[in-house]
């Protein structure tokens, strides 16, 4: 069995609001580097919250990911539920900061499968960060209107 753990940093020069509620917008994920499609399956509380399923597709994978904790607008967590032989939580944390909101996404992982972890994460670390550089961008660009 293999584990790993990936943390990107971001900083994101908007409020911490509009932050929040932008990086939970499931479907606008579709925009992201990196990601084929994302959309919301089920409808959570309140719509992308706490329970809402995501289907993200990524790489030739359809992932399913759930949302198990909710903390706005300061966290929330997600599972992966389906489309991978892993153990998954990932934890999405904003933090004021001098200048805007930094952006902690950790992911957690493991895998009966030897190695198979450490590969996931090391594709996930490489395609994580321009993804939230891009959402960075986008966001700021929001804020200044």
């Amino acid at each position: 069995m293999g584990s790993t753990q990936v943390e990107i940093r971001q900083l994101v020069r908007a409020p911490i609001e509009l932050v929040f509620e932008r990086i939970t917008d499931h479907e606008d994920m579709s925009n992201w580097p990196g990601v084929g499609n994302c959309e919301l399956v089920e409808a959570g509380q309140p719509r992308n919250g706490l329970g809402a399923v995501r289907k993200i597709g990524a790489g030739g994978l359809s992932l399913y990911e759930k949302v198990v904790q909710w903390e706005p607008p300061n966290r929330y967590d997600y599972t992966i539920t389906k489309g991978l032989p892993v153990e998954h939580r990932g934890t999405v944390q904003l933090a004021p900061v001098e200048g805007g909101v930094e952006v902690r996404w950790t992911v957690r992982m493991s895998s009966r499968i030897p190695l198979f972890a450490q590969l996931v994460g090391l594709a996930l670390r490489r395609g994580l960060a321009p993804a939230l550089a891009h959402f960075a961008a986008q966001t700021e660009q929001l804020a200044r209107k």
